[in-house]
């Protein structure tokens, strides 16, 4: 979304209000309104598209939210009330969305006389007089004298109805919503209880959160004992054993994300919407909330240079003050105590998905703690500037990971218009760091093992530390580099020096034998120097000369669990989902997303590994370290220009494979392995073997899974040994990311007589290079082949619009009402966006039938499948006098078109671009614009292309497998 250009809906007007844009001024975070008619348990979706209707008119405003009637009240046992009626709605504390169809305040009064305790609410005024009101007491004043525990029955009345009663003890420094069982907030009137999900693999194509590889189902223990009610100050899934964060060993809440939000971004399932927000409510029980009574908001560094939490109990390692500046003693009840160590993300991706002030000031007032926590002198934050540096015995290295998410989180959601000063402040702090880590580590000569100085001992020498807390720096490190802060250009050079310096300590350990041994790089503990205390400040050391001498000198006793074996992954404890395999995946998979120096080769061996697999299902059910790479450059592709054919050397031959017989081939998109399997029939080809190939490798080249059978009978599902024969593959072949495996769809063409039509379902499984036996997988109908896969769903349609669910392994049939005498045979692919299918063909596709373009979309939220009509173009006039037949379609979630492909004769190189109209509208066809000069890729045979044109998201491009003599074509396309 460039600057200047609207953003609306075609599902209805839509109130937009951007709150941050990125660097280049385009839209980054914006918060939308609208309404629109829903009916129960029907999930609709809402399209946002660039040029569509914005809502127009004169913003709600206080007048309008007085005219409702509204009353709101709050009252603490023997503490005191606040009250708001009349024209005490005059006096909001801010106005947070100004808009015709929704506005949106912030109100707030002390509790009676109460020095501490404040009544806060954030209310949204809909059109049509609809309100909803978030209400929540906060005890935490900066620098007021006495905080302590306040007690009493809370109670909070909206409209002259009680909505909340309970007995509270809220401590110093806590905060929480007056919410009770399910309910996310209150409405004057009934709740229209709304559950609202996005677009989860878009959400992650931003990289504003991280890229995950688990697919968590929807009944798996992880979601189904997510908080589904919500009770003031509760753990609620900050599960931390004892309910202490210090707690050691595996904790689910830390990571770049904690395991509730993760979920959200992993799972189908509707009950994450809700505990991403409860759980965002209960980052209350912890005593960070240190508000700045002069300016009503979290606080500015630069106000409180040597300001220091006074030790209490409720923050763990609190540092000392140059000057004796400390926060005031507070008595009562503590209240859990937070450790930085330990300290998860909170309020940030509750805040992404739901605009709410409450839950941005959580992610501000997380930041502001933790700089508060520590130490003021130069081997800390170094005053005002912020540093989140370890600092040994008293900073632990990972305390400077979680400092650095957590401040990095703060800057990319506070407001680029925001008037308090804090965005203007953690920019400040952001490249203050920069410039430290970059100052240490890279300007100067350091330790080539991208170290930096730990902030523990583990023999009481400075020479032995810890590869996994290392791997949460680098990890935080390359996420805010992923971010695109607003930071000015020279540090955001600094920063993507020092992470590349940085990442070294995670390539380094995954190197070849006779370096440091892959299947060995995930110790307690490590050195880098044989000296006791080398120097990190100077960078001076003595360090090993090289990673083979650290591989020796960690291992110059090897553990009970060390590996000897290549191919094989080691640890003390495996698969490593909860421990250091896991731990170290996020740092890896930036290293890989930024391009660093051996980086996708450490990669490859790790996810080649025989036991990968293990680990890789592992974070299907503990998913908070199944971070992945959201963007890979293998060697063939870095560099190469955009729109512009090019060919890989080397990958010709589709591994002896007869794919011009009819084929198609699979992506596997978690690993970028193309699989193509049991290609041939008829009279082609009797040959079954099975070959991949991986898109990731800087050099790829065709493997060998399965040999042919090497015994055959023809006009038959499968052979003598049991075996899928081979077959016109077609559009039926898919790999399904949910079930692990490679899927035939049906079995059309077998060798032979090319007159079968079998409805046998068979799946290949890549971890142990077999077929599953016959009979595993349920048949479909007869004369019915799989067309195409959901990509966040594995579910798969057929041509009879059948679906098939991974979860159930069953057919069914939601689509009940098909356009009459309309051929649907292929291609068809899915567009996430719109959650619709969508199917063009020539004729039946393959040149026969009615010679005229058959187009129709499938919505999957109905029942029914819909004519599509094409606006007049060029395109379109082309198109038609091609002809196409046995062509590719696939849908570019990241341009959000499909591409259509046939590359026949002349035709070669040709990509047609469609991009789908909203609702009735007409949609359009263009020709994708080839740069000048572009070569162009071998033509395809006259038995079609299929699914051998594959849009791969990771890569940022199409690759194209025109015939079996050719090597593989790619088009970049970002």
């Amino acid at each position: 979304m460039p600057a200047g250009q609207h953003l609306g809906s075609v599902n209805t007007p839509l109130q937009v209000t951007v709150r941050n844009r990125w660097p280049d001024g385009s839209m980054r975070f914006v918060q939308l309104a609208g309404e629109l008619n829903l009916s129960a348990g029907v999930m609709q979706a809402v399209r946002v598209q660039a040029g569509a209707q914005e809502a127009v008119g004169s913003p709600l405003t206080l007048a309008d939210l007085r005219s409702t009637g509204i009353t709101a009240q709050f009252e603490v046992s023997g503490i005191g009330v606040a009250a708001w009626e009349g024209t005490d709605w005059d006096r909001p504390l801010e106005t947070w969305v100004s808009g015709p169809l929704m506005s949106s305040w912030l109100f707030r009064k002390p509790v009676g006389s109460d020095a501490h305790l404040v009544a806060w609410m954030e209310l949204r005024l809909f059109r049509g007089g609809q309100v909803e009101v978030l209400p929540w007491v906060e005890n935490g004043y900066l620098n007021k004298a006495g905080p302590t525990s306040k007690s009493g029955t809370f109670r909070f009345v909206l409209g002259g109805r009680e909505r909340f009663n309970a007995a509270l003890e809220l401590c110093h420094h806590q905060r929480t919503p007056l919410l009770s069982g399910a309910a996310l907030s209150h409405w004057l009137g009934e709740d229209p209880e709304v559950l609202c999900r996005h677009d989860n693999l878009y959400l992650q194509a931003t990289e504003l959160v991280p890229s995950y590889s688990a697919r968590v189902k929807p009944d798996a223990g992880v979601v189904t004992r997510l908080a589904a009610s919500f009770t003031p100050l509760q753990a609620g899934d900050f599960r931390y054993s004892s309910d202490s964060m210090a707690s050691t060993g595996y904790q689910s809440p830390i990571g770049l994300l904690p395991e509730h939000d993760v979920i959200y971004l992993c799972c189908d399932a509707d009950s994450p919407w809700g505990a991403v927000q409860r759980n965002g409510y209960s980052a209350g029980r912890w005593a960070l909330h240190y508000r700045d009574e002069t300016t009503g908001r979290p606080i500015k560094f630069t106000q409180y240079p040597n300001l220091a939490l006074r030790s209490d109990g409720s923050f763990k390692d609190t540092g000392g003050s140059s000057r004796s500046h400390f926060t005031p003693a507070a008595s009562g009840r503590n209240p859990p105590q937070w450790d930085v160590a330990h300290s998860p993300s909170v309020g940030y991706l509750a805040y992404l998905v739901t605009g709410r002030w409450y839950h941005l000031e959580q992610v501000q007032f997380a930041a502001t703690c933790n700089y508060l926590g520590q130490g003021d002198n130069n081997l800390l934050r170094e005053g005002s500037k912020g540093i989140v540096k370890p600092c040994v015995g008293a900073w632990q290295t990972r305390s400077c990971a979680w400092q650095w998410r957590t401040l990095v989180q703060a800057l990319s959601v506070t407001p680029d218009d925001d008037p308090s000063g804090l965005r203007a402040e953690f920019i400040r702090c952001v490249e203050h760091n920069i410039e430290h880590f970059h100052g240490r580590y890279v300007a100067q000569t350091n330790n080539p093992f991208g170290w930096v100085q730990p902030g523990e001992t583990y023999n009481g020498k400075l020479n032995l530390g810890a590869p996994w807390q290392q791997d949460f720096v680098t990890g935080a490190f390359g996420y805010s580099l992923a971010l695109d802060l607003p930071v000015a250009a020279e540090a955001r050079q600094k920063l993507e020096a020092f992470f590349a310096w940085k990442a070294r300590s995670i390539v380094g350990r995954l190197g070849e034998r006779g370096a440091f041994w892959y299947i060995n790089a995930a110790p307690y503990n490590m050195s880098i120097s044989a000296a006791a205390a080398p120097d990190f400040e100077k960078g001076t050391g003595p360090w090993c000369a090289n990673e083979a001498e650290v591989y020796a000198l960690t291992y110059a006793t090897p553990p009970a669990w060390f590996g000897n074996q290549e191919g094989v992954l080691a640890a003390e404890f495996m698969p490593g989902e909860r421990s250091h395999w896991g731990n170290l995946m996020p740092a890896l998979s930036y290293a890989v997303r930024f391009g660093v120096d051996g980086a996708l080769a450490a990669y490859n061996r790790v996810t080649r590994a025989s036991n990968w697999p293990a680990l890789r299902d592992a974070f299907n059910q503990s998913p908070v370290w199944a971070v992945r790479p959201a963007v890979i450059q293998p060697a063939w592709l870095r560099d190469r220009p955009l729109n512009t054919w090019f060919e890989i050397p080397g990958t010709s031959g589709a591994g002896g494979s007869a794919i011009d017989a009819y084929c198609g081939m699979a992506l596997d998109e978690r690993s970028l392995d193309l699989w193509i399997g049991s290609a041939g029939g008829h009279n082609d080809a009797s040959d079954n073997r099975v070959v991949s190939l991986r898109l990731a490798d800087d050099a790829p080249r065709w493997q060998l899974r399965l040999a042919s059978s090497t015994q055959f009978e023809r006009n038959v599902a499968y052979y003598p040994d049991g075996l899928p024969s081979s077959r016109h593959t077609y559009h039926h072949q898919h790999f399904v990311p949910q079930v692990n495996r490679l899927m035939h769809f049906g079995a059309r063409a077998t060798f032979g007589d090319g007159g079968t039509n079998l409805a046998a379902v068979d799946g290949f499984n890549p971890d142990t290079n077999r077929w599953d036996a016959r009979g595993t997988w349920a048949d479909m109908a007869p004369f019915d082949y799989g067309l195409c896969v959901v990509r966040s769903t594995g579910e798969v349609y057929s041509r009879a619009l059948r679906r098939w669910s991974p979860a159930s392994r069953q057919w069914d049939v939601p689509i009940t009402e098909k356009l009459n005498n309309y051929p649907l045979r292929f291609p068809m692919s899915h567009d996430s966006r719109r959650n619709q299918l969508f199917a063009l063909q020539f004729g039946d596709g393959q040149g026969y039938d009615e010679p005229r373009m058959h187009a129709s979309r499938v919505p999957l939220d109905g029942k029914t499948q819909l004519h599509v009509v094409f606006n007049s173009s060029p395109a379109l006039t082309q198109w038609l006098a091609e002809k196409p037949t046995y062509a590719a379609l696939d849908y570019d979630p990241d341009g959000d078109r499909f591409l259509f492909y046939g590359g026949q004769g002349t035709a070669a190189g040709r990509v047609y671009v469609i991009k789908p109209g909203e609702g009735s509208e007409p949609w359009t066809m263009s020709l994708l614009p080839l740069a000048a000069g572009s070569p162009m890729p071998t033509a395809v045979r006259d038995s079609g292309v299929y699914n051998r044109f594959r849009y791969v998201p990771a890569l940022g491009g199409v690759i194209l497998l025109a015939r079996a003599t050719a090597n593989l074509w790619f088009l970049r396309l970002r």
